[in-house]
């Protein structure tokens, strides 16, 4: 038995934005609530809680899951070659978050912690009746000099807004997390309770193939 037997009967779904593949499949995994029980059952570890100044763990909170399973593996090698690019972690990662009702988490003002990563990056969502995907911007400029979890607010003014990876139960979507500055859309109050909103993630990278071509 695999907790991440891919469903053999899915269709890719592929649109190009500003040039970039976006990737999208739905029905994902064959057996969802097998995964999801396996990710979401036990409560990880604050995330990044060694990098101060923190709000983490007390106007929010931002955990993830990190653990090997070899049984992961499939599923990295298939994102990996549709993406086109090397996987930068090989572990099972997931992403937790919540929030406490406080005017430090001013949605209306601001978007949550837009981003670059190294490559693409895929979320598989996992909440019922799924809201708030990912944002998609313009980065206008508005890098922070501070830790993830001191500032992760930022005002929404300095970012145009491009696209928005609209989420759904074992719903996949694969994208150039470089090219694109991102982020969780945080636009309402469904995760200010003890509902976590929950996905799987994973990371990429073409340093290595930049590295050959030099």
């Amino acid at each position: 038995m695999s907790e991440f037997e891919l469903n053999p009967n899915f269709k890719i779904l592929q649109e190009n934005l500003e040039g970039s593949p976006i990737f999208c499949i739905d029905d994902f995994y064959l057996k969802p609530e097998e995964v999801k029980n396996y990710l979401f059952s036990e409560e990880p570890p604050l995330w990044k809680i060694e990098q101060k100044p923190s709000n983490n763990g007390v106007m929010f909170e931002d955990r993830r899951l990190c653990k090997r399973n070899a049984r992961i593996f499939n599923v990295i090698k298939f994102l990996s070659e549709l993406c086109k690019q090397e996987p930068l972690v090989s572990d099972v990662l997931t992403n937790m978050t919540r929030f406490v009702k406080d005017d430090f988490n001013n949605y209306t003002d601001n978007v949550w912690w837009p981003h670059r990563d190294e490559g693409y990056n895929a979320i598989v969502y996992f909440n019922e009746n799924c809201e708030c995907g990912t944002n998609l911007y313009e980065n206008c400029g508005d890098t922070p000099p501070v830790p993830e979890h001191y500032q992760p607010w930022r005002p929404k003014e300095k970012y145009k807004f491009i696209d928005h990876l609209a989420p759904k139960y074992n719903r996949m979507v694969l994208f150039n997390g470089n090219k694109f500055v991102h982020g969780a859309n945080i636009c309402n109050d469904r995760y200010f309770s003890d509902e976590y909103r929950c996905n799987q993630v994973f990371f990429f990278t073409d340093k290595y193939k930049q590295q050959k071509n030099l």
